[in-house]
Formats: C-alpha cells, sequence, structure tokens
C-alpha cells in the first residue's frame, strides 16, 4: 500500500465511477482497476462491491475511507511542513541579544518579524557580546544580536544593523552641563563609570580608546555590565560615562545626556547581527533580510 494507492481509493470512493475516478486523476481506466485490486488484495479486504446502481463502497471500504483521507491529508502536511521549514518561514528561531537592544531594536523586529512569519516561534535570551558569540558558533543560538564592533576573533558572519554613536551621561547638577559644547577633553577630570572589562570587552576597551585619543586616561571607579544599569549608577552620582546613543530613548532620573562636539573622531559602534556561516539556519536569513530592511 502506498499514498498513489490511497488516492485512487479515496478519488474513486468520492466518484462511485471508475471513468470520472480516472478523469479526475489524469490516467486511464485499466491500471486505475489494476491499482484497487492491488490495494485490495495488499488489505485482504474488499473495498468496492457492484449492484444495480453500479460501483459501491464495502462496509471495510466505508470504515477505511476516513482513515485514507486522513492519511493522505497528514502527508500533504508533511510536505507543507518540509518545504515552509527549509524557505524559514516555519520552525523556531532562538535569538541571543545585548540589553541595549531592547531600548528600540528588539521592540520593532519582534513586531514586524511576528507579522512577516507568524508561524515561526521566536525565542529571546538575554547575554553579553562575549557569551553571543560563543553561543551562535556552537549553535545554541541561531543568531545573536551584539554589540559592534566585535573585537574578538570570530568566524562568525558580523552585520551592522543599528549604527550608533556614544554620547556622555552626566549626573544632573553637573557643573560640566553649563557648557554649550561638550567635548571629550572637558571629562578628563571625572569619575568614570564604565563597562566590566571581563563581560564588555568591546565596549570598555572602546571608551578607554577614545579618551586616550582625546589625550586623557579615564579614571574608571564603577563598572557595570548592562547600558542601564550603568545609567543608573551615574544617576547615582557615582561618575560621568560614555553609553551609546540609543540609551537616552530610556530617561533616567537624574542622569543628563549629551552630544559630544568632537564626536567625528569617536569609533563607530552599534548593533550588529552575527550568524553562523558554517551552519545556515533559513530561519535566521529570514531575520537579516528583515533586519536590514528595517535598518535606518
Amino acid at each position: 500500500m502506498d499514498l498513489r494507492q490511497l488516492r485512487h481509493f479515496v478519488t474513486l470512493a468520492q466518484t462511485l465511477n471508475y471513468r470520472q475516478a480516472a478523469e479526475q486523476l489524469h490516467m486511464s481506466q485499466p491500471p486505475l482497476s489494476q491499482s484497487i485490486r492491488k490495494l485490495e488484495d495488499d488489505l485482504g479486504v474488499q473495498l468496492f462491491e457492484r449492484d444495480r446502481r453500479g460501483t459501491v463502497l464495502s462496509g471495510a471500504g466505508r470504515a477505511a475511507l476516513e482513515s485514507a483521507k486522513l492519511a493522505l491529508y497528514h502527508a500533504r502536511q508533511v510536505q507543507a511542513v518540509s518545504q515552509a521549514t527549509a524557505s524559514g518561514e516555519l520552525g523556531r528561531l532562538h535569538i541571543g541579544f545585548i540589553g541595549s537592544a531592547t531600548f528600540s531594536l528588539i521592540p520593532q523586529l519582534v513586531q514586524a518579524f511576528r507579522a512577516a512569519y507568524p508561524a515561526i516561534d521566536l525565542v529571546l535570551t538575554e547575554s553579553t557580546t562575549r557569551e553571543i558569540c560563543a553561543q551562535v558558533a556552537s549553535g545554541d543560538f541561531d543568531a545573536g544580536l551584539l554589540r559592534y564592533p566585535v573585537t574578538q576573533a570570530t568566524d562568525l558572519s558580523i552585520t551592522l544593523v543599528e549604527p550608533d554613536r556614544l554620547i556622555a551621561a552626566l549626573p544632573a547638577g553637573n557643573p560640566l552641563l553649563i557648557k554649550d559644547q561638550l567635548q571629550l577633553i572637558d571629562l578628563a577630570d571625572q569619575p568614570f563609570v564604565n563597562y566590566r572589562p571581563s563581560e564588555v570587552p568591546g565596549l570598555h576597551a572602546l571608551v578607554v580608546l577614545a579618551c586616550q585619543n582625546a589625550g586623557f586616561m579615564p579614571q574608571i571607579k564603577q563598572h557595570a555590565v548592562q547600558a542601564q544599569t550603568l545609567v543608573s549608577l551615574v544617576g547615582a552620582g557615582l561618575g560621568v560615562a560614555l553609553v551609546p546613543a540609543v540609551v537616552a530613548k530610556a530617561s533616567t532620573p537624574g542622569v543628563v545626556f549629551r552630544e559630544l562636539a568632537d564626536a567625528q573622531n569617536l569609533p563607530q559602534i552599534g548593533i550588529a547581527l552575527a550568524l553562523n556561516q558554517r551552519q545556515p539556519i533559513a530561519t535566521a536569513q529570514r531575520l537579516k533580510e528583515l533586519l536590514l530592511q528595517l535598518k535606518p
């Protein structure tokens, strides 16, 4: 018994006419008759009988009909599911993301992705850039939204999807806020709150490098992992900080964000998409295409 025989059986059961069934199946009548006889032999029962009205279903045929229809339905489902999964329109997508992606990118992405691919189950896990790189490389994450530039060596495909810039975060009431234009060198005598080098080495290094290029070494007094934690420490009066501009989208009591007049001398930063080139995943490719459409 195979799917072709079941299809012949169901079509004949619906028409109860060999000629009409053969026409619907785009075949001649003798091969259809042979297929039905072969199916009956395989099952060991008679599926059709003939009476004064012509061809009719036997009791066994009536009992088997719904199961045959269900088998054909599931066969179509197997085909549809496998094709949709292969094309990246069905399945599960596990994305690792850094905390600052929640300020703007994640809300836009989730809304747009669910509208475009409702059959894909999104799973989001917050982590650090270093850990996201490791998890994407191992296959535990299908994709990662991490801090750009990536300062560690990696074989991952890295695509900038949300360009950003560094701005200054100062405690409210800081005397520097009276300046019409704030330059990075103005922060030279201020205590700094910076990213923890062991967990966020990229941004930590970029902040230190930016300060060095401006002519001073930052006096780092406190460290934090998440951008919002860092800003909260600034609000508590523990120091100033250089943070991605996207962080300013979330207001924090006691913190004033200022653009830097010499921002053109600061390194390019942003949020990038990391994909594993050695293990391409169709749903992750759909994510990349959508992110490039959203890219400002």
